[in-house]
């Protein structure tokens, strides 16, 4: 705001010298400047209310929206926010306005109205400063803006690495739903293998629908059922932990889990006495050295606990956290208790809630369908947190940007008015127009780097606190800091541009016609 304030008033030097010259006291003048800024900054302000009104419901309904348990968000405004954010817009602008005005008013009046060639001189010995106060200020600017983007940069990086993971299963395509017959009072298991066996062949007849499966729990939602268990055959005899998911037939096929060896639960499985159970590549890797695991057995520790018979070996997949490692797991024949179905499809999953809605009212109206989202959902929803600090650091360095290249506009458009007559000379004495551009552009691109440079050594400090959010990336990332090099470079040279091109079309009479 400084330096466009500082900019705007070198283009009013003359006004403001005629002002004093006809009898205007100094700080009349200058309190017409800050009166000016503060309006400014009060407008900005109202403004800003309005902005921030709105990006506050914005946030909360993100929030509700996304949270896996919806939190209650009171986004009305604050007396005291507002109090402050009032208080804040009237010292800026009397801050901010306190340069141009001071500056304006302490013009020696003389060569200014007459603008003769001893302001030409004075000009040139002053574009010869290596970095003023706007210079600092812009410096300072970028180097905020570098560590900004950094930060944002290295979070949008992970949260693009969460959503290339591999969970080990196909998530595309897959609406899921959950149905509890305990809720209308039907919980024999024979029933319960009865409605489920049918609901799951009413819904594979469904047009579009390529595989239909069940699982009392969901992965990638947060859930985990774990259990100690003994192995049969293992050296130490001490019971492990392993995470366990009790599923229905086909559900391999359905979420097209990659078969090793042996084979995966039938709809025979769902019915008979005998346990069996399917383990992954890591529970056979990790609990059982490698040994040949199918004809094994695991189960509890207690006599009466059920002995599980290892009939086949899948891959490995995510359970309940995409950041995790895939742990030992076994699939159990799922013969009772409240199920989440999951039916995949060739097109849009969403677009099949209707009939998946009437399947199950056809079958039993009395039962209830909860929990109706795509597997693709369930993610977003895990990844709620990382989501949310992507977009608001983007947010904020785009903000940044902006304030950076404003701030580096406004400095060189003073620049530029501030040394017309030196330009004009220049021109008269031979320079092209790329000259001139070359020698705005490099001054600012010169300020930039500087600022970047001051940027990365801040980054580096300030980054590593971001670790703890961070997936797939380290916090100092020589990737991320080159592109947001290269984007503070670009966009400082884009905000430069205007100003050169005023400078290139300077005509030498304006500084001839007073020499």
């Amino acid at each position: 705001m400084a330096g466009l304030l500082l900019s705007r008033a070198e283009t009013r030097r003359k006004e403001i010298a005629v002002r004093v010259a006809l009898g205007a006291g100094r700080m009349r003048v200058a309190r017409q400047l800050l009166t000016e800024s503060l309006l400014l900054s009060f407008a900005g302000a109202a403004v800003g209310i309005f902005i921030a009104f709105w990006g506050a419901n914005a946030l909360a309904s993100f929030v509700v929206a996304n949270r896996p348990s919806a939190p209650y968000l009171n986004a009305t405004p604050d007396i005291t926010v507002l109090l402050f954010t009032i208080g804040v817009a009237a010292i800026t602008g009397i801050l901010f306005g306190l340069v141009p005005a001071l500056s304006g008013t302490r013009a020696n009046l003389a060569p200014v109205l007459k603008e003769n060639s001893t302001s030409v001189t004075s000009v040139i010995a002053r574009g010869r400063r290596r970095i003023g106060p706007g210079g600092a200020l812009v410096v300072v600017q970028v180097a905020l803006s570098m560590v900004v983007l950094a930060g944002a940069g290295l979070v949008v990086r992970s949260l693009a690495n969460l959503k290339g993971v591999n969970p080990g299963f196909d998530i595309n395509n897959v609406l899921q739903f959950g149905i509890d017959p305990a809720l209308t009072g039907s919980n024999k298991e024979a029933d319960v293998r009865t409605l489920y066996g049918e609901l799951q062949r009413r819904l594979a007849y469904l047009p579009g629908v390529v595989g239909v499966s069940y699982s009392s729990d969901v992965m990638l939602d947060g859930g985990l059922w774990t259990s100690d268990v003994k192995i049969e055959g293992r050296a130490d005899k001490s019971t492990v932990e392993v995470q366990m998911l009790a599923v229905g037939a086909d559900f391999f096929t359905t979420m097209r889990i990659p078969v090793i060896a042996g084979r995966v639960l039938n709809p025979a499985d769902m019915v008979s006495s005998h346990e069996v159970a399917v383990v992954n590549r890591i529970f056979v890797k990790k609990l059982m050295e490698n040994r040949e695991a199918r004809g094994l057995h695991f189960g509890g520790d207690g006599s009466a606990d059920p002995q599980y018979e290892i009939v086949g070996i899948v891959d490995d997949t995510k359970y309940d956290d995409l950041r995790k490692d895939p742990e030992p797991t076994a699939f159990l024949p799922l013969k009772k208790g409240g199920v989440h179905f999951s039916v995949r499809t060739v097109l849009n999953p969403v677009a099949l809630v209707p009939a998946v809605r009437r399947a199950l009212n056809d079958l039993d109206s009395n039962l209830p369908i909860f929990d109706v989202r795509t597997q693709n959902e369930r993610i977003e929803k895990m990844l709620f947190a990382e989501r949310l600090i992507a977009y608001l650091a983007s947010l904020f360095g785009l903000v940044a940007l902006i304030l950076a290249c404003m701030g580096l506009y406004g400095l060189l458009s003073y620049e530029v008015a501030r040394r017309t007559k030196e330009i004009g000379i220049r021109t008269a004495l031979g320079a092209q127009k790329k000259d001139m551009l070359r020698l705005v552009v490099g001054q600012g691109l010169a300020l930039v780097a500087i600022g970047i440079g001051f940027g990365v050594v801040g980054a580096f400090g300030v980054t590593r606190f971001l670790k703890s959010l961070l997936y797939g990336v380290e916090p100092t990332d020589a990737y991320t800091f080159l592109m947001v090099c290269s984007l503070l470079l670009l966009v400082g040279g884009v905000a430069c541009l205007i100003p050169a091109r005023h400078a290139t079309r300077v005509a030498p009479m304006i500084a001839l016609r007073y020499e």
